[in-house]
């Protein structure tokens, strides 16, 4: 099986590839989609910022990397490859 392999960006990166992806950063660092709405994270209800944002490999799912988000997310997308 191969293990899954994250790395860190900085908050420059983050913002570079989230604007390649269709998303903005607003005024307050908050991250908007497609219709300018604020992201929302799948498993914390709250809204992205810039500076907790994670793009996980194996979707387009843009959450807060917060340890309890990340473990949500891990147990839903298991690396069954």
């Amino acid at each position: 099986m191969p293990e899954l392999e994250l790395i860190e960006l900085s908050t420059n990166d983050i913002q570079l590839a989230l604007e390649r992806l269709g998303y903005s950063i607003d005024e307050q660092g908050f991250v908007l989609d497609l219709n300018k709405k604020e992201v929302m994270c799948k498993y914390t209800q709250e809204r992205v910022h810039i500076k907790t944002a994670a793009i996980l490999p194996g979707s387009l799912l843009i959450i807060n990397a917060t340890p309890l988000s990340m473990a949500q997310y891990f147990l839903e997308y298991p690396n069954d490859e």
